[in-house]
């Protein structure tokens, strides 16, 4: 008897290997499995990226915008009256939470005995609180040195990540100040703040 194996298996295997791998038709979905997860993340972070951007911003002009409205006050504000400017920042940090959010007032001026910048008054809105009162420096007393006071606000914002932690951030405070002088007198008073 005749025995009818192929003398040659090792061509054989050898053949179909190299139409295997002349054939492409499966090198995308192959590169698309390599590059989707990255995509994915880059997506996500992306969008918490510009949401953090965004909620700075929103900081920023919530802070510009109550630091002008209790500077051009007529000389002194009360706790009311401060209230009433705080009740501005809910439409500026629209569509953030602004409860969020904490709204800190500080009013500094020179004391008459050393002329050097103090606290004079300060007002919060109630909640968390951003720190303490930011103590004076030689900056403010140099733009205090013909008799301004001047006004600082600050405001911080707990930033909440949308799409969870993407490249391990979690949650943070996004804080800024502005600090302005008065415009309709050279110092304004709290008449009622500690």
């Amino acid at each position: 008897m005749r025995n009818h194996k192929n003398p040659r298996p090792f061509c054989q295997i050898a053949k179909r290997f190299a139409r295997f791998s002349r054939n492409d038709s499966g090198i995308a979905a192959i590169e698309m499995a390599f590059i989707f997860p990255v995509m994915l993340i880059l997506y996500f972070g992306l969008v918490d990226i510009t949401n953090l951007l965004s909620a700075n911003r929103k900081v920023t002009l919530t802070s510009s915008t109550i630091a002008d409205l209790v500077t051009q006050a007529p000389g002194s504000v009360t706790q009311a009256d401060l209230d009433g400017f705080f009740n501005a920042a809910s439409p500026i940090m629209d569509p953030f939470d602004a409860s969020a959010s904490s709204l800190e007032l500080f009013g500094y001026g020179l004391d008459s005995t050393s002329g050097n910048a103090e606290l004079t008054w300060q007002y919060a809105q109630t909640g968390t609180s951003c720190g303490a009162a930011p103590a004076p420096t030689t900056d403010m007393q140099d733009l205090m040195a013909s008799g301004n006071g001047l006004v600082l606000a600050r405001v911080c914002y707990q930033w909440q990540p949308i799409t969870g932690k993407v490249a391990g951030v979690g949650a943070m405070q996004v804080e800024d100040q502005m600090i302005l002088r008065p415009r309709q007198s050279n110092t304004i008073e709290c008449t009622d703040c500690p």
